[in-house]
């Protein structure tokens, strides 16, 4: 087997994991896909050039993936995709935020994880051909760079730029997964509330003030817990000196609070 092809199987073999499907479809508004697409900008097009991924396989390639890709305005709130669903597009975000979430049967939610500008959207199951695991909800009114599947698998076998990219792409959310599981496994809610809040204070010793960016539903979800649960965190945080109001969170001494919840990953993401 040649370095190019050994590469893209390794890349189908690690995005080859089990899928459930079960799932309810939540009450939002649902874009039709059909009919909110539009020419792209050339704000789209530097926001584009702005990526890791564009830097990674080069202007030739991305013009080949975007030939008949478009853009879609999804107005905060909306559903992108549903849970379930199968996928005709991969989406890269070009701005706003979009969350990642799942239902179960028995209505119970949860933010699996936030995705910003120039990040990929669920290629797993573009890729595979299989239905989606999360549900899409823009948390803001975001612009999503919308590529035809088909296409896009032609690249990915065709191209080995195209696969590398998508091996550091599927590394980086490999190391995105083990952290959560980790933080699940290994920490109390108070700590991953205070985790959190550390990533936010960007390397700060001393005293500081962090600005939550999605309501504290949201930041509940995404921590594995219910709002009451956040709150009740915040008040026993205030014993590390941790005082919130709202999206605002003051902290009086941010190494106490890293040794207090064992922040020991450096490249952890404040989201």
């Amino acid at each position: 087997m040649s370095n190019d092809a050994a590469l893209r199987h390794f890349v189908r073999a690690a995005l080859a994991l089990p899928h459930d499907t079960a799932g309810r479809r939540p009450n939002a508004t649902r874009l039709d896909v059909e009919l909110s697409g539009h020419p792209m900008r050339d704000e789209d097009h530097r926001l584009i050039e702005a990526t890791s991924f564009y830097a990674a396989v080069g202007k030739e390639a991305m013009a080949k993936l975007t030939r008949s890709a478009f853009v879609q305005v999804v107005p905060k709130g909306s559903i992108l995709f549903l849970q379930g669903d199968m996928p005709r597009f991969v989406h890269l975000v070009l701005s706003g935020r979009i969350s990642l979430g799942a239902e179960s049967t028995a209505g119970h939610s949860t933010v699996v994880e936030i995705f910003r500008a120039g990040e990929f959207l669920v290629l797993a199951a573009a890729i595979l051909r299989r239905p989606y695991l999360m549900t899409a909800r823009a948390l803001s009114e975001s612009r999503v760079l919308k590529i035809p599947a088909e296409p896009f698998r032609d690249a990915l076998d065709g191209d080995p730029h195209v696969s590398r990219a998508l091996v550091d792409i599927l590394a980086n959310h490999w190391r995105l997964l083990v952290r959560q599981i980790k933080d699940l496994k290994l920490h109390s809610a108070n700590e991953r509330v205070a985790t959190l809040l550390v990533a936010h204070a960007d390397g700060v010793d001393g005293p500081a003030t962090v600005q939550l960016t999605e309501d504290l539903r949201t930041v509940a979800l995404r921590l594995g817990m219910t709002p009451e649960s956040l709150s009740r965190a915040f008040t026993a945080l205030r014993a590390h000196g941790v005082r919130s109001r709202g999206r605002t969170v003051t902290i009086e001494d941010v190494a106490r609070l890293r040794a207090y919840c064992g922040y020991d990953d450096p490249d952890i993401d404040a989201k």
